[in-house]
């Protein structure tokens, strides 16, 4: 009898912790899927190739490469739309991981700028974050402004909300004493200022010049409190690219992020930015993250992934 208790016991013993290393080897991670971005604007009838925004897709058990594996809708670009695209990879054990990409179908004027007119586009939550991304396809309501404005350091008429007057202050000192000379051309405008703006550059000239230099009403930095425009000279075309060659718009590209602004438009991402190169447009993010976009060449579109 003892015997066969000891058999049963050794069986259960066996089986029992088989039965618990079983369970403990059941696959409950789900598979790693990463987009190339989280947000990209394609032309009215756009061919889109799905798979393309698929970086990687992977798991523990099924392997490294399982792009073909990933499944998605599809979209309907024939109209102006804002849409999103679902995909979804699943791993054997059934376990499954889905990432989203917004598509914004836009009218292109020509091969890089499109239309701010008519574009979708969305509300920034919360305008008074300073690395806030305000775009085309960004729009901050028409009845916000800063409630912190003070005056620029070298114009009494031109604002900016104060911690980033304080940084151009110190921006500005520090040019002054390498003996540059630089001037502040604009700096916080109200919607109605920046609507007379993109109406002036619309009727002078037209639609897709306008889109290329100037911001949409509610889709301008400047309606932030954040971005100053800067150059070496006070009268005539003070706001071109000559500024780019001029003692200030090199320390801009050098020295500017050590104060907390950015190039906002560069001229090798205009494809990005959705904007002409503007060597005098300086935007204010914070020293660190200021820093972390010029040391990896980035601009806000692509650290936001877009």
């Amino acid at each position: 009898m003892k015997k066969i208790l000891l058999v049963l016991l050794s069986c259960f013993l066996l089986f029992g912790c088989s039965q618990v290393e079983e369970q403990e080897e059941i696959d409950t991670q789900p598979p790693t899927l990463e987009l190339t971005k989280q947000r990209i604007h394609v032309d009215i009838d756009a061919t889109i190739d799905y798979t393309s925004y698929i970086l990687s897709a992977s798991d523990n058990e099924d392997g490294d490469n399982m792009i073909d594996e990933v499944t998605y809708n599809e979209i309907d670009t024939s109209e102006i739309s804002n849409q999103i695209i679902t995909y979804t990879l699943s791993d054997n054990a059934g376990n499954t991981t889905t990432q989203q990409l917004i598509v914004d179908v836009v009218e292109y004027l020509n091969d890089t700028y499109f239309n701010p007119e008519t574009c979708v586009g969305e509300e920034v939550v919360d305008p008074t974050d300073i690395t806030v991304l305000v775009n085309k396809l960004h729009y901050i309501n028409e009845d916000w402004e800063p409630d912190d404005l003070v005056s620029v350091c070298d114009n009494q008429y031109i604002y900016l909300r104060k911690e980033a007057a304080e940084a151009y202050e110190a921006f500005y000192n520090a040019a002054v004493s390498q003996g540059i000379e630089l001037y502040s051309i604009s700096g916080f405008r109200t919607y109605e200022t920046q609507e007379t703006y993109w109406n002036n550059q619309k009727n002078v000239y037209d639609i897709t010049y306008a889109s290329q230099y100037s911001a949409y009403p509610g889709r301008s930095e400047h309606e932030l409190g954040l971005a100053m425009d800067v150059s070496y000279k006070t009268t005539g075309n003070r706001l071109s690219e000559s500024v780019a060659d001029s003692d200030i718009g090199k320390f801009i590209a050098s020295d500017a992020y050590k104060y907390g602004f950015i190039l906002r438009y560069p001229q090798d991402k205009t494809d990005i930015t959705n904007y002409n190169y503007e060597p005098w447009h300086m935007r204010y993010v914070g020293v660190e993250l200021a820093t972390y976009l010029y040391e990896n060449n980035l601009t806000l579109e692509e650290y936001y992934g877009e």
